[in-house]
């Protein structure tokens, strides 16, 4: 198959968060000339397996894409998929249906001579809102490994640090601006809070990092200039590594917050006949350096040493069903979710060769070999 073309026609397949169905057709479509029987499970991922044995290693990765913003902010049609001077550009070249071809290429080039062992294919839903699609799917996956496509310029990768989304809401009482003294502005209590939060202390962790605390967002309602707020919010983004507690963080959140109601909201998503509930709590996720898979897919790939990414996936779920997840992805990491999202070429066609190699290595380790 020509992994530039499936991960073009991947692009122009607009597929957000909650709307992968083009996404998946395409996919479906593509493993079927290819010969294989692929299938959508009830959250609407793609799935289908090669190969027979006790082991088992999952190519795995995200139909869903963030919003493209302004198409006039971008070099390229952002839905466009164009090759311009051996890159493929568009919303999704990096993050992540670049890699999703790539391993469908490599499961046509393990097809055709069979390892000995199962290797699965697996496109998820909803990675950008949570995750539904891969904690839904860890549920009944059984497989030893998993190779995630998320970018990482096809360095390998062994975890990142989690993510917390805090808020702090404070109360006040409606008044006329002209008037202030009449109502409570909730407002210069917030900006205390904002204040204090700049002196927040973090954690440190030998491979991952300094955990950091971030205010993303402040509103207020009602949105009018001339009226004291009744409510003001702020959202802090907390990235935090293992050995941190949640509910640590935000009980030392509270004692610096005031009056305000310091929470992690919960979200509701659905897909196809799945609807999950979960506190928007991401975990974080490490491999051992030396973890033997490790030094196996190291020295698959020819590599002396695995990375960190510096932003959450899904392998915490995956990892949850008993799969030890490493990273392995075309694209520079740092091109996701901008406006000059785009993939060489070459290293598509790489990314396939390298997931059919790491697979095959992967197997026979696993099988005693």
């Amino acid at each position: 198959m020509d992994v530039v073309k499936t991960a073009a026609r991947l692009i122009r397949a607009e597929s957000p968060s909650g709307g992968e169905a083009p996404a998946a057709r395409v996919l479906m479509e593509e493993a079927e000339a290819l010969g294989f029987a692929p299938e959508l499970d009830e959250a609407g991922n793609v799935e289908f397996a090669i190969g027979e044995g006790e082991h088992e290693v999952l190519l795995t990765g995200h139909m869903d894409v963030v919003p493209a913003g302004d198409p006039g902010e971008w070099p390229r049609p952002p839905f466009g998929g164009e090759v311009v001077d051996g890159e493929l550009w568009g919303r999704g070249a990096v993050d992540m249906k670049g890699a999703l071809a790539a391993m469908l290429a490599a499961m046509a080039r393990l097809a055709a001579e069979p390892p000995a062992g199962r290797v699965r294919f697996l496109a998820v839903v909803q990675e950008e809102v949570g995750g539904l699609g891969s904690r839904f799917a860890s549920e009944r996956l059984q497989a030893d490994a998993a190779l995630l496509g998320e970018p990482s310029s096809l360095r390998l990768m062994r975890g990142h640090r989690g993510r917390i989304e805090v808020w702090a809401d404070y109360e006040g009482r409606l008044a006329h601006a002209a008037r202030p003294q009449l109502g409570h502005n909730p407002l210069p209590e917030l900006g205390r809070f904002l204040a204090a939060l700049e002196a927040f202390e973090t954690a440190v962790h030998p491979d991952l990092g300094e955990a950091s605390c971030t205010p993303t967002f402040v509103g207020s309602e009602p949105q009018a200039t001339n009226v004291v707020p009744g409510l003001a919010q702020v959202c802090i983004d907390y990235r935090f590594v293992p050995g941190e507690d949640p509910e640590a963080i935000l009980e030392r959140m509270r004692l610096i917050a005031g009056d305000a109601s310091v929470y992690i909201p919960e979200t509701e998503r659905s897909s196809g006949e799945v609807k999950m509930r979960y506190p928007l709590v991401f975990p974080p996720y490490l491999v051992e350096a030396d973890h033997p898979l490790v030094k196996t897919a190291l020295q698959a790939l020819g590599q002396e040493e695995a990375g960190v990414w510096w932003f959450t996936t899904d392998a915490p779920y995956l990892a949850s069903s008993g799969a030890v997840v490493l990273g392995l992805g075309p694209g520079d990491p740092e091109l996701a979710h901008t406006t000059r999202e785009r993939v060489a070429t070459a290293e598509l066609e790489a990314a396939a060769l390298a997931y059919e190699r790491v697979s095959r290595r992967l197997l026979e380790v696993l099988n005693g070999g």
